[in-house]
């Protein structure tokens, strides 16, 4: 029997159509929006976002992922080949119909390197596609105070993020046990950003309080799981003294400092999700042929 792909047979052709179609139009749409934020990036009273360096780099980086998605889709096509074409290739390989080692040999490099391509292809869209999305909530953020109107568009805009996301894992972890575990995994890091980060943009005691919480969460998971490792501990550790931090007087970068290493850690932990994952597919498309 010859080597299987572990992916949709229409796969790759997806993948295709997304960097030859969408992928160019939301470079183009991001790299536009820069030159806008560009415009707007002016002090003065005729900057309309509160933060437009920040939005500018995203909207730069969203159009620099979506052109990486074209690269990539390239090299995907490069190794794309059907059974057909190997016989056309290698037509000494083949005997009453059955293909030679050789030639399995080589339709299993070629699509393994055509799925390692199209992987990429994949993650860099939907990084370009949460980037952008980024931009434009950072960009939505006025100078001045909020109204009504504009925490409906922020809220949008934070809306089509979570969305993008939740379309991501809901593709990424077809099983609902897997899914649930790699949110809770990546709850972990994401929670530590947050309460690293808003003190160093917002102050006042109500708000060290609420990033105080969302460590609270984390510690909790860690606890729940009991299994007491170094890991465990460092983590442990990183996470009181990071909450005790946080109502001290001390500088924001130590805050950071000090709940690095729980952040380090719950990204590990989440990419080893991510690697458990995957090894089905590895499992298989290194056994070769029966």
């Amino acid at each position: 029997m010859s080597w299987r792909p572990p992916v949709p047979l229409g796969y790759l052709e997806s993948v295709q159509t997304v960097g030859g179609v969408a992928a160019p139009l939301l470079a183009g749409g991001s790299f536009t929006l820069a030159v806008l934020a560009l415009q707007s990036s002016a002090p003065g009273p005729t900057a309309v976002s509160r933060w437009p360096d920040a939005s500018l780099a995203l909207f730069v980086a969203a159009g620099l992922l979506q052109i990486a998605t074209v690269q990539a889709t390239a090299w995907t096509r490069r190794y794309m080949c059907t059974p057909g074409d190997l016989v056309q290739w290698f037509p000494g390989e083949q005997t009453d119909g059955v293909p030679s080692r050789f030639l399995l040999g080589m339709q299993h490099s070629h699509l393994r390197q055509a799925h390692r391509w199209a992987n990429a292809a994949r993650g860099f869209y939907h990084a370009g596609i949460i980037t952008l999305l980024a931009g434009l909530l950072v960009a939505g953020v006025p100078r001045g105070h909020l109204t009504g109107g504009r925490w409906t568009v922020l809220a949008v805009c934070a809306a089509g993020v979570a969305g993008e996301f939740a379309w991501l894992f809901r593709a990424l972890f077809l099983d609902r046990g897997a899914r649930r575990e790699a949110v809770l995994q990546l709850a972990v890091p994401l929670c530590i950003a947050v309460a690293a980060a808003v003190p160093g943009i917002w102050h006042g005691w109500p708000v060290l309080g609420a990033c105080a919480v969302c460590l609270l969460p984390c510690l909790l998971f860690l606890v729940a799981r009991r299994s007491v490792t170094s890991t465990w501990l460092t983590s442990v550790v990183s996470l009181c003294l990071g909450g005790i931090a946080l109502f001290l007087p001390i500088p924001q970068p130590i805050v950071v400092l000090v709940l690095a290493p729980a952040f380090v850690l719950g990204v590990r932990a989440f990419a080893a999700v991510l690697r458990r994952r995957r090894e089905p597919a590895t499992a298989q498309t290194s056994g070769g042929t029966t």
